[in-house]
């Protein structure tokens, strides 16, 4: 019965055994107008005492744990909108560091564009890589002796012409200061830095010409690049007076050493 399983659910189980002992008067195959009238009683008065207050208050315990549970979602809620505010203040911090940083940077970078792009500096690096791009293309001839009256560019061409080479040869001249004693080198450019390179291939063949041994031809180096060219000379000359069973030579700016067979 409906009333029955009320009660149990509300753990009535008084008015359950109430309800059972007035329920088998109803079995009856005749009930009075008074049973019935005492049944009803009866179940109004088990619902009325027993099962509306218990659904009262499980109504209540209902209607508190949803506030409960309001409460818990607000909760949540704000420390949701306390955190996104957290990270917005740290992401606003972040950006105004790098906002900063860009604007110094920014301005730094500027200053010294605004320096390196200055016509003065501008025409110091124009100049600078026309001198490096005109060395490119010159020689320097050590140990000619100077005469009266020379011409040196005749003088240069018939050296050259010993290693059968016969390029043209333009500003031809002798640098440095005159002094007693002293034999200036020799400066002159030709086309190209191939045809330098070609020359300087060949011009270790003059240690074998009568003659012109005693001349040296090498690149137009700049001053740094001479200072560290004679510290790689002296070093070689102290490998090659400590080491005589080996050979000793200047390669790409590096001393290299080659081992003589037991033949040589």
């Amino acid at each position: 019965m409906l009333i029955n399983d009320m009660c149990r659910l509300f753990g009535a189980n008084g008015a359950v055994q109430l309800m059972n002992g007035k329920a088998s008067t109803l079995n009856k195959s005749s009930v009075s107008k008074a049973q019935m009238a005492e049944f009803l009683y009866s179940a109004f008065y088990i619902l009325e005492n027993w099962c509306l207050p218990l659904m009262s208050d499980a109504t209540t315990q209902i209607k508190e744990l949803q506030s409960e549970k309001i409460a818990d979602q607000k909760q949540i809620i704000k420390l949701q909108q306390d955190l996104i505010a957290k990270k917005d203040e740290e992401l606003g911090n972040v950006t105004k560091t790098v906002e900063a940083g860009m604007k110094s940077y920014s301005s730094v970078l500027q200053q010294s564009c605004t320096s390196a792009l200055s016509p003065k500096n501008i025409a110091a690096a124009v100049k600078e890589v026309a001198k490096d791009e005109d060395r490119s293309k010159e020689l320097v001839v050590f140990g000619v002796a100077e005469e009266e009256g020379e011409r040196v560019t005749s003088t240069v061409t018939t050296i050259l012409e010993q290693l059968d080479e016969k390029p043209q040869v333009k500003q031809c001249r002798r640098i440095g200061q005159q002094s007693n004693g002293a034999v200036r080198p020799i400066i002159f450019s030709v086309r190209s830095p191939d045809v330098v390179h070609q020359i300087l291939k060949k011009c270790k063949q003059l240690r074998e010409i009568e003659g012109y041994r005693n001349i040296y031809i090498s690149p137009n180096r700049t001053r740094e690049e001479r200072i560290a060219r004679q510290k790689l000379v002296s070093e070689l000359k102290k490998k090659r007076l400590g080491d005589q069973k080996s050979r000793y030579f200047i390669r790409k700016g590096e001393i290299v050493k080659v081992a003589q067979s037991p033949e040589d």
